[in-house]
């Protein structure tokens, strides 16, 4: 199978990314202190910045062909039903080609079974090599469906209690759960980063319908941001939080603004208030018409996106990069059939089977970790 190249991507934010690790020595003012707020390098020591890359990509009902009794979620993706052995193996080649594409040294990922999956992925001869370990966690979800964080080197899993956990989201009442949370501790050249991958609730019923699961979502990872930011605020230090996933919402929309308040501007980050604000790169993937994440019925949407905290924009620990998060929709991942040009999904329709990607484009982009160098 010809080798994916996603790094051609259709839409770029900003300049052109830089594939591996990049090292310089920087020193240069906050964007935070502009914003209103205090500047974290006063008085900071010369650091040296590396750089890493994040991704993020729904991989569309990544099922294995084993029957789970206690997950009728899965019944849709047996033998019997057509998902056998050697399709399951293709889509997990094809998901490897990809990924390996991407090239990412953290890499959210959202739609997969269980973690024999994801081990499953890793094992694939196009990502044996690049040494990746995983983070997961069942989820309560009717489909049976979860998220998992797949991490190599320089990154290790923080040594603090629950540093992999799966937070719960309160629908309400009678309703079934949904995915969670999952929030993984993570260390890099001694630098702590938080990260949250997200699958918040469908729109299944209609978007207004279903907007209060997705504003419940939003204020539950509210609660987990603001108790990390406070668990921070004793050292001095703004906290570093990177939020990933498929929110089943636009950046525009009401669970990300005002619940979650991820905002467009950095203006909006200063203060005391702004501390607890967070600031939403993805919202440049508007700029670009007929263009998005994925492609629903007559039109696109930009539900995949990466958040961060308003500490990820200093220069202290880790920084997003600005202007390096794009969608990585590249030619050979499109549907050419359809005069849009969609992502090329892997599954069945009409009667027969599509066997391309994932119904998601991945979003990709750098970090930069500045850590403190000795002199």
């Amino acid at each position: 199978m010809t080798q994916i190249r996603l790094v051609g991507a259709v839409l770029a934010v900003g300049t052109a990314l830089a594939l591996g690790c990049g090292v310089s020595l920087e020193q240069s003012s906050s964007p935070i202190a502009s914003a209103g707020g205090p500047d974290p390098t006063v008085g900071a020591q010369k650091r040296e910045a590396v750089e890493v890359t994040f991704a993020f990509w729904n991989l569309e009902n990544l099922f294995d062909t084993q029957d789970d009794p206690k997950n009728p979620g899965d019944d849709e993706y047996l033998p019997n039903r057509g998902w056998d052995q050697p399709r399951y193996e293709r889509k997990l080649e094809h998901l490897a080609e990809a990924v390996a594409s991407l090239d990412a040294d953290l890499l959210g990922v959202c739609e997969v079974e269980n973690q024999r999956v994801l081990e499953d992925l890793i094992a694939q001869p196009r990502l044996a090599g690049m040494g990746y370990s995983i983070a997961h966690r069942d989820t309560p979800d009717k489909r049976g469906i979860d998220m998992g964080l797949l991490y190599r080197a320089p990154f290790t899993v923080s040594e603090i209690e629950r540093a992999i956990h799966l937070w719960d989201i309160d629908l309400g009442e009678g309703i079934p759960k949904t995915r969670g949370i999952l929030e993984v501790n993570l260390v890099a050249h001694g630098e702590p980063l938080v990260v949250l991958v997200n699958h918040w609730p469908s729109r299944s019923g209609g978007e207004e319908r279903s907007r209060s699961h997705r504003a419940a979502a939003a204020e539950t990872a509210k609660r987990i941001v603001h108790s990390r930011l406070d668990a921070l605020k004793a050292t001095g230090r703004e906290g570093d939080l990177l939020l990933i996933g498929d929110f089943n919402d636009d950046p525009y929309n009401v669970s990300l603004v005002d619940n979650l308040e991820a905002v467009r501007g950095k203006f909006a980050l200063g203060g005391e208030r702004g501390a607890y604000r967070l600031f939403n790169p993805s919202w440049a993937f508007l700029a670009t018409p007929d263009l998005g994440t994925l492609y629903y019925s007559s039109g696109w949407n930009a539900f995949d996106q990466a958040i961060v905290s308003r500490g990820m924009l200093d220069e202290i620990g880790f920084s997003f990069v600005e202007g390096s998060l794009a969608i990585q929709g590249g030619r050979e991942l499109r549907n050419l059939k359809h005069p849009a040009h969609p992502p090329r999904w892997f599954r069945k329709y009409k009667g027969s089977w599509d066997e391309g990607w994932s119904d998601h484009f991945a979003i990709r982009g750098q970090l930069r970790i500045h850590a403190a160098k000795a002199e």
